[in-house]
Parts: C-alpha cells; sequence; structure tokens
C-alpha cells in the first residue's frame, strides 16, 4: 500500500502563514511539521511508500519530505497556479497505478489511531464525522444504501455528514477513479476537486463511511483551523 498526498496548492486561505511556505511546512507542537507528522504517523503504520504532489513549493517540500524506512516520490504540477487537484492526481497516477492507497490532503492534521481504524477497517473507506455539524465551506459527503454516494463543499441534508480528504482504496478502485479523473482532464475540466470525478462513478467505487467521531481529524484551511489543531497538540495547554 502506498499513500497519496496532495500539497499542490498555494494555501491562499491562510494569509501570511504561507507567504512563503506551503501549508504541509507549517509547524506544529513539539517541532514537527504536518508533513513530518503525516510522515511518521504514516511510516509507523506500515506504510513504506509515499506519493507527494507539488506546485509552487517543489524545492521546500523536497528538502523535507524525509522519513526513515520510507520511500517518497515528488510529483509536481507545473499548472498548480490554473488546476484543482484533481490535475494533480491525473499526473500522479504513472506512480500509483496497481496499488491499494491511503489518499489525503496534504493539511490534513489527525492521530494515529485515525490510522489504525482505518488500516483495520475491510474495503473502501472515507473517514468520516457523524456527530459534527455540517461545515459550511468544507467536504461534505452523501451516503445511499451504507456507501459513499457524493462529495462536495455545497451538499446539505440529513444524509450528508462531515468528511475529511482520508480515503483507503484498493487498486481496483484507484484504477476506476484514475480513469474517470483522466477523463476529466481529456474534457478540459482541470479546475475542479478529483470528487467530480467520484460523484460519477460511486457504484464502482464502493466506499464506506469509516467514524472517526472524537478523534482528531482535521483539515488546516484558515488560520482559524491551524490554531484550533495547535491547542490540541500542545502538551502545556490548561
Amino acid at each position: 500500500m502506498k499513500a497519496l498526498i496532495f500539497n499542490s496548492g498555494t494555501g491562499s486561505r491562510m494569509g501570511t502563514l504561507t507567504a512563503n511556505k506551503p501549508k504541509c511546512l507549517l509547524p506544529l507542537p513539539g517541532g514537527e511539521t504536518i508533513l513530518s507528522r503525516q510522515l511518521r504517523l504514516l511510516s509507523q503504520h506500515g506504510i513504506r511508500e509515499a506519493v507527494i504532489t507539488t506546485g509552487a513549493y517543489t524545492g521546500l517540500i523536497r528538502q523535507q519530505a524525509k522519513c526513515d524506512r520510507m520511500e517518497i516520490t515528488l510529483v509536481e504540477n507545473p499548472r498548480y497556479a490554473h488546476t484543482n487537484y484533481i490535475y494533480s492526481m491525473f499526473l500522479a497516477e504513472p506512480t500509483i497505478a496497481g496499488n491499494d492507497l491511503l489518499m489525503l490532503h496534504g493539511d490534513l492534521v489527525f492521530e494515529g489511531q485515525v490510522l489504525t481504524r482505518l488500516l483495520a477497517a475491510s474495503g473502501n473507506r472515507c473517514c468520516v464525522d457523524l456527530s459534527a455539524h455540517l461545515p459550511k465551506k468544507d467536504f461534505k459527503g452523501r451516503l445511499r444504501d451504507g456507501c459513499l454516494q457524493e462529495v462536495s463543499v455545497h451538499l446539505f441534508g440529513q444524509d450528508c455528514f462531515a468528511l475529511q480528504p482520508l480515503y483507503k482504496l484498493d487498486a481496483a478502485a484507484v484504477h476506476a477513479w484514475c480513469r474517470e479523473v483522466s477523463a476529466w482532464i481529456r474534457r478540459g475540466q482541470v479546475q475542479v476537486y478529483a470528487e467530480e470525478a467520484l460523484n460519477r462513478i460511486p457504484e464502482q467505487l464502493h466506499i464506506q463511511p469509516l467514524a472517526c467521531d472524537g478523534l482528531l481529524l482535521s483539515e488546516v484551511d484558515t488560520p482559524e483551523d491551524y490554531q484550533a489543531v495547535w491547542e490540541v497538540l500542545n502538551p502545556c495547554r490548561n
């Protein structure tokens, strides 16, 4: 199993915090960065290969993307300023084809128990918080017959739930999703989330929700998100 980590974005919503670095290199309590924490936890859970997509800060990420017992491959998206990560997934496909996959965003902060649950669960999985209020601007998922039917920031309703971008997929699901991503790229649809391709073929992926209620699993999209994660991880907090 490999990990695919998306780090091609510029982190524009973070303001001055990302004026000269990507979000994944923001420091966390204890001296780690978001990226180094991700790689450490992935390695501790037996992941030996990681593919990291990059954009504006390829050089910085190359310097920092190091982890014992893990082979790391960078895939640069030269069109990062004009594409969303559907295009990064398209570029990464040759490096992930034929592999089971953990797919996650580079600004995702989580605790090790999330990976423990995820890797122990059978089948293809997405990480959800069934107890959380639906966020206004972040990903939500819609269920149908116990499987993920749709992912979008625009979803609302009783059959929707808060979803964090961390997936466990078998090789067949990776192949199906990448094939649909390629179809979108050929049509010139490069400025959408990769989940737009997922939404066209949910029956081929058969992704079930994995409840991570009560566990740290949060994207860092804004300075407020960053402060909240820092406070959770800070061992000196009251």
